[in-house]
This record gives C-alpha cells, sequence and structure tokens, in this order.
C-alpha cells in the first residue's frame, strides 16, 4: 500500500515538473517567436524608409513600434563598416554593449532571459545582413559584401505577465492534481484497506508458522466475502495441517521412542519421525528374509555403525536358559567380557559410567561407559555396550538411545522367531538326552561333507563306540541308571573332542564320532582317552552302590580307508566288532582283512547293537 502512494506521489511531481518546464518552454518560446516577427518588420520598415529616402523618419517608426505593448526597449546599432561609410546615424547607431557587438561580428542571432521574483524580461538581437537577393539590392548602396552584418536590431521585452499567466495555470494544474491524487489515494485506500487488513493477518499468521506454531488464525472479519473465504481456506488448512501433525506423532509415540526437539518446527519433527519409521520398516522388512539370528544381529551393529555413526560398542546375547553369554557383534579393537559383577544384566536397567564413581563393579578397559540391557524374551537378553575416552561422545549417543531401541523393538520379534526356529532345528537334530547330535542331523552332515572333503583334500577319522554289556545295566538297575551311563559317556566325548569334531548319538549305547582332518596316532590317542576316562567314570547304580563300565571303540580314515563316508562308517562298525570279539575295552582300528568275503561290495545300513 505504502509503495503504491509512493509510486503514485512521485508520478504527480514527475508531471508537475514536466509540466512546469513545458509551460517555461512556451512562454519563452512565444516571446521569442513575438520578437523574431517584430524584428524581421523592424528591418523591413527601415529598408523601406531608405529606400523610399525618408530615413528621418525612422525614429517615428521605432518610437511607435516600443509603444508596442510588452516592447520596453529598442535600438538600431550599425556596423563599423555602415557607421564608416553613412556615419552613426541620427540617434547615434552605435553598438550599446556586448552583445550588439557580438552579433555583428557573428552574424548569428542572440536571446537572452533574465527573471527573478518581480519581473521576467527577454533580450533579443538580431542581425541585419547585406543581400543580392530579392529587391532591394543592398550590395547597390552599401559597400559590403554578401552575407556581411550592416547592424542589428536590439529589443527587450517584457514577459512578466505571460510567466505571471503560466504560473498561475501550473498552480491551477497543481491543484485540481492535488484534489485528483487525494481522490484516487482515498479511493485506494477505501477498496484495498480490508485486503490489506487480510494480508497483515496472513503475514503474522505465516510469520508465527515459520516459527513452527500452527496455533495463530487469520483474522477474515474486516474484508469483504471474497477475502473471508480466503481467510477461511487458510484457517481450515492450518486446522487440518495442526491436527494432523498432532494425531500423527501422538499415534506414532504408541509404537515408537520419539523426542520431540525443543523450540522445534513439529512439520520437521513429524518429518523426522516418519522417516525414521520408513528406516525401521525397511529395516524390518529386510531381517524378516534373514537366514539366522546371527544375520539379524549382524545388521543391527550394522545400523548401529553406519546409520547412528556409533564407533566403539559391542553387542553381547545372554541366555539364561543355557547360562551363556555370547558376543554376536563388536567394533571394539579389545572385546569386553561380561562376569557376574555386570550391574545392567542384575539390575535390568541402564549403567552410565557418569552416573556415580565405580557405579558398575566390573572391570572396563574405558573411564566413558553406557552398559543398555535390552530383553529380548524370557531367557534371551542383548546388551548394548559402548565405550569411549571422550565424554562428549557418551552425551551424544544418550540422546539416540530412544532411537537405537526403536531398531531393537523392531528386530525383537525377528530374533525371538529365529532363536526359536533355532531351538527346533536343534531339537529336531539333537539328541535329547546326551545334547549330541541325532542319526537325522547326521544324514545331513554327512552329505554336505563329503562333497567339501572331497574339494579340499581333507578327512575324517570315524569312530564307532559302544558300551560293553550295557544290557546287563537295564536288566540289573532299570533303565534310568543306564541313561546316566550314556549321559557320562556323552560328557567324556564332549570334554575329549575338538571344537571342529562332532559327535552323535547313533542308537542306543552305540555313539559315532567325526575328528575332522586329525592326524592317525592322534586318533588313537583321542580314542583311548575317550575309553580310558569313560572306564573311570563312578555311575550309580539303583540300589545307591556306584559302579563302572568300559566300551569298545573302532575306527577307520575317509577318505584312505573308503570312498564315501558311509562305507567308513561300516569299516568302522567292523573295527567295533572285531574290538568287541577280541575281549572289549579296547580301541580297534579297521583294516581289510577284517572283512568277510563279499563285505566290500556290500551296501552299509548298520543297526545299533548291545552287548
Amino acid at each position: 500500500m505504502l509503495v503504491s502512494i509512493g509510486g503514485i506521489f512521485v508520478a504527480f511531481i514527475v508531471l508537475y515538473a514536466i509540466a512546469a518546464t513545458s509551460f517555461r518552454a512556451l512562454t519563452t518560446s512565444a516571446s521569442t517567436d513575438k520578437a523574431v516577427i517584430a524584428s524581421q518588420l523592424i528591418k523591413d520598415g527601415l529598408t523601406s524608409h531608405m529606400v523610399s529616402g525618408s530615413a528621418q523618419g525612422r525614429e517615428f517608426f521605432l518610437r511607435n513600434i516600443i509603444n508596442t505593448k510588452n516592447i520596453e526597449q529598442l535600438w538600431v546599432a550599425r556596423a563599423p563598416s555602415l557607421i564608416e561609410q553613412y556615419g552613426p546615424g541620427f540617434n547615434n547607431e552605435i553598438p550599446k554593449d556586448d552583445i550588439d557587438t557580438q552579433v555583428i561580428q557573428s552574424g548569428e542571432p542572440y536571446h537572452l532571459l533574465s527573471e527573478n521574483i518581480s519581473h521576467a524580461k527577454l533580450r533579443f538581437t538580431v542581425p541585419y545582413k547585406a543581400s543580392t537577393q530579392g529587391n532591394p539590392n543592398c550590395l547597390a548602396c552599401h559597400n559590403a559584401n554578401e552575407g556581411e552584418t550592416l547592424g542589428v536590431v536590439s529589443m527587450v521585452f517584457d514577459i512578466t505577465q505571460a510567466r505571471n499567466e503560466s504560473v498561475l495555470i501550473l498552480f491551477y494544474i497543481m491543484g485540481i492534481s492535488v484534489l485528483v491524487m487525494v481522490a484516487v489515494l482515498w479511493s485506494i485506500h477505501y477498496t484495498f484497506r480490508p485486503f490489506m487488513s487480510l494480508f497483515d493477518s496472513i503475514t503474522n499468521v505465516m510469520k508465527y508458522a515459520q516459527r513452527g506454531d500452527y496455533s495463530r488464525r487469520v483474522d477474515g472479519s474486516n474484508t469483504h466475502s471474497d477475502g473471508r473465504q480466503v481467510a477461511l481456506w487458510i484457517n481450515n488448512f492450518l486446522d487440518k495441517l495442526e491436527t494432523s501433525l498432532q494425531h500423527i506423532q501422538k499415534s506414532a509415540k504408541d509404537f515408537f521412542l520419539f523426542e520431540n526437539h525443543s523450540n522445534a518446527d513439529p512439520l520437521l519433527d513429524t518429518k523426522s519421525l516418519v522417516e525414521q519409521m520408513a528406516d525401521i520398516y525397511r529395516f524390518k522388512k529386510t531381517i524378516e528374509f534373514d537366514e539366522d539370528k546371527v544375520q539379524v544381529y549382524a545388521r543391527l551393529g550394522t545400523i548401529l555403525e553406519h546409520y547412528f555413526g556409533v564407533q566403539e560398542f559391542q553387542l553381547m546375547e545372554t541366555n539364561a536358559q543355557t547360562n551363556t553369554t555370547t558376543q554376536v557383534y563388536s567394533c571394539l579393537s579389545t572385546p569386553h567380557t561380561l562376569d557376574t559383577h555386570c550391574r545392567a544384566l542384575r539390575t535390568k536397567q541402564p549403567v552410565f559410567s557418569d552416573q556415580f564413581e565405580r557405579i558398575c563393579p566390573a572391570e572396563h578397559t574405558c573411564e566413558h561407559y553406557l552398559c543398555i540391557p535390552y530383553t529380548i524374551s524370557d531367557d534371551v537378553e542383548l546388551l548394548l555396550y559402548v565405550a569411549s575416552s571422550k565424554p562428549e561422545i557418551m552425551e551424544s549417543i544418550k540422546t539416540i538411545l530412544p532411537q537405537i531401541e526403536n531398531f531393537i523393538d523392531a528386530a525383537r520379534p525377528e530374533l525371538v522367531s529365529k532363536n526359536l526356529t533355532e531351538i527346533l532345528r536343534l531339537s529336531s537334530t539333537t539328541d535329547q538326552l546326551t545334547g549330541l547330535y541325532n542319526r537325522k542331523f547326521l544324514d545331513d552332515f554327512i552329505e554336505k561333507s563329503s562333497a567339501q572333503a572331497m574339494r579340499s583334500h581333507f578327512g575324517y577319522a570315524i569312530l564307532m563306540l559302544d558300551i560293553d554289556f550295557f544290557k546287563a545295566v537295564n536288566d540289573k538297575h532299570g533303565h534310568d541308571v543306564g541313561d546316566k551311563a550314556i549321559q557320562a559317556l556323552s560328557h567324556v566325548i564332549k570334554s575329549s573332542i575338538r571344537e571342529s569334531d562332532v559327535a552323535f548319538r547313533y542308537g542306543g549305547e552305540e555313539f559315532l564320532i567325526l575328528l575332522y582332518n586329525c592326524e592317525v596316532t592322534k586318533v588313537d590317542e583321542i580314542a583311548n582317552t575317550i575309553r580310558t576316562t569313560f572306564a573311570k567314570q563312578a555311575i550309580q547304580g539303583s540300589s545307591g552302590k556306584s559302579f563302572t563300565k568300559t566300551l569298545s571303540i573302532g575306527y577307520a580314515l575317509f577318505p584312505h580307508d573308503a570312498e564315501t563316508i558311509w562305507r567308513c562308517i561300516k569299516f568302522a562298525d567292523v573295527a567295533l566288532y572285531q574290538a568287541k570279539e577280541t575281549g572289549r575295552n579296547k580301541v580297534v582300528r579297521f583294516h581289510l582283512s577284517m572283512l568277510g568275503e563279499g563285505e566290500l561290495n556290500a551296501t552299509y545300513n548298520p543297526a545299533p547293537k548291545n552287548g
């Protein structure tokens, strides 16, 4: 509005200045034209008097012209050549000032406007030039050249009245223009005032909205119907925006931990929330197709490392049922080891090193650390351990803990599901009594390991074990005691073999062990260690008295003894039979001489045997 008024005012000043300049130029031009006409009349009159021989009458002629309105002064001045030929004239007609001399010399007309507050005068001086053209011929009477100035006619006009009249007209124009401008401004003000009021209200509302305050509304009560409609539209939009933002944040907080930033824009907060939800959704959809919980933990570690920028941390899984702690992801150069003094696991509460001096009695490699326990299921917990030498890094990590928890919450169902799947897989492939793999797992294992062994050129030593006279244990003490004997042997086997070796309960009291890439001397050593160790195991009988048992072992080497593991299992069983037949409680290595006629090509599907 102010810009419009200013523009109109400037336009008015410019137009008035143009009008004033035009009127002044018009007044001056009119007076100059009048002077030109008067000078031409004077020249013609003087020429007529000269031709007619009545030059003495020119004084009367000039006096009459002076009496003409607005001509204040009039004189004639002769050029030096004319004065030399005819003299100075009747009234001493010589140049009166420098202007006369200048025009005689240059032959160019001259005019000068001089004015002040009280009057305005125009001095006009024109040359009288000799010419052979026309009638009369000037050169016939004058000793002069063609175009030579013979004299000048000078006049002073009083143009005060014309100037005053033009000024008065300008005042009239100015007055009318002012009235018109006031009328226009009033009309603009009346027309645009409601819209300006609406615009100011919109500006104020948008200023607060820019700061994140969407509670302000546009006031359209003082505008026209169109303005009220615009205000209604904007207010309805702001109502929907504010309600939607509050609803989105409230609904999202029912599922995710989300903290508003102080003095932040709710729209930007909601944008951040939606982005986090999208990231969590993509994470959740990805881990749904992961094979096992190891991959899920790896993705969770990647999220912490690359998405949140946590550099020094470790993820550990604790299982209350198995009483084990497993590191599932680590970015620490020196892994942190949990012990029974871990305050976070004991209290199920987050522990920060700055909560209290030596808040946790467990040993920590860094001065600043945090431990956050997350419950995955009734038996499984996930512990996030973060360490740093810089306290500001720990403070930064504290601010993103709610977001980290959102990802862990998203992973929790998948971890539980894959944990159950792993338990079911283990239960279907593991013997419940001994915890060793069962016959079903043996079938899958041999199918995979045979081809791998042939490609990698490594082998297995296959041991077949059987408790001597086991049937007598069941008959004398019952199956419960028999189970104890079987469990005792399984413990001996587990403690005697390496991590790369695999043990199976083959059936009844019979066990199978596959020793990975083991030297022959080492095979015999391991087998005898198992045999002698088991022989020392005290088994409590049904009467309360303890007893011991022995076992026999036969073994074969793959691929040394046969081209398939199944045939080596058959040969190990043959060696076991040989141990039984030759006195029991011994270790026997398979040899081809142990096979009877036709046994080399026989299909092997051994059945467990007792005794």
